[in-house]
């Protein structure tokens, strides 16, 4: 097994809170009384930026009472976003040091817009050589496609880089492109563990996945 020189890293449930829940029952105190059974598929193309910001905000209004605001439609998507903790920033200033470090993460506009105002986006990104968002590549996890673009676009080996993400799906994703992933099982362990495990260049051995560090 190839030591990791490379960390790509989840964003949401590896480094952000999340609260999914909250959402669900947000739209659910606006008024709606189904899941439109579209929405997986909107979703999807609206984090492959191929669903614009106001197409995506007029679809879900279809399903909520007249009179619904966008205001209200996107503070109810947003109320699953909770917080970075600040010992997560640490962690991450460690890695930084260990390896070249990269963010990628499967989103959408408003939550990057809500995130913008909600906390200092720009220091955070700042702490990754790289910051890759799904709107903005045509791409999401899992494509083996958005993988590779990260492989190529900065110069790494695949056996050499690790990805951790709390989908299993995603990480599934990684290894057929052939690098090191590291499920995130989040009904098993905290994120911090696994953070702090990898800046302290220790050996990660959970969610089914030996993992050897690089000794820099």
């Amino acid at each position: 097994m190839e030591t990791i020189e490379n960390l790509i890293l989840d964003f949401g449930g590896v480094l952000l809170d999340l609260d999914e829940r909250a959402t669900y029952e947000a739209f659910v105190a606006l008024g709606l009384e189904k899941v439109p059974p579209e929405l997986t598929a909107v979703n999807l193309d609206f984090q492959r930026g191929k669903v614009g910001r106001e197409q995506y905000i007029a679809f879900l209004k279809r399903y909520l009472p007249p009179g619904t605001t966008t205001a209200q439609v996107e503070d109810a998507w947003c109320a699953m976003l909770r917080q970075v903790p600040p010992a997560r920033w640490h962690l991450l200033e460690c890695l930084g040091k260990r390896y070249r470090l990269f963010l990628l993460s499967n989103t959408d506009p408003i939550h990057i817009d809500r995130l913008r105002r909600r906390m200092d986006l720009d220091a955070f990104e700042q702490l990754f050589e790289r910051v890759y968002y799904s709107q903005d590549t045509g791409l999401r996890k899992p494509e083996r496609a958005l993988f590779e673009r990260v492989l190529r676009e900065n110069g790494l080996e695949a056996a050499r880089t690790l990805f951790v993400d709390d989908t299993l799906e995603n990480v599934e994703g990684a290894r057929a492109a052939g690098l090191q992933g590291l499920w995130l099982d989040l009904s098993r362990r905290r994120p911090d563990e696994v953070l702090a495990a990898l800046a302290q260049g220790d050996s990660v051995d959970f969610c089914y996945v030996r993992v050897k560090i690089t000794g820099v």
